[in-house]
């Protein structure tokens, strides 16, 4: 496999994660559930989806095509 090719494959695995993530954390704000993500020490903190979904588009605003 050639270092493009690996660099394409990186991409395309990265793109499809974030899409996931995207994805779970429309579903879960969507149905009023929460998320639960690690502190910096590692303890579960418990978070609405809908403040996550709200923090996470404010980091990655969406892409224009």
């Amino acid at each position: 496999m050639s270092e493009e090719e690996k660099q394409n494959l990186k991409e395309k695995i990265c793109k499809g994660l974030k899409q996931s993530f995207e994805n779970l954390l429309r579903r879960k704000a969507a149905l009023g559930q929460d998320m639960v993500f690690a502190d910096a020490d590692g303890m579960p903190r418990i978070v609405p989806a809908r403040e996550a979904l709200i923090e996470y588009e404010s980091k990655h605003p969406a892409k224009e095509s």
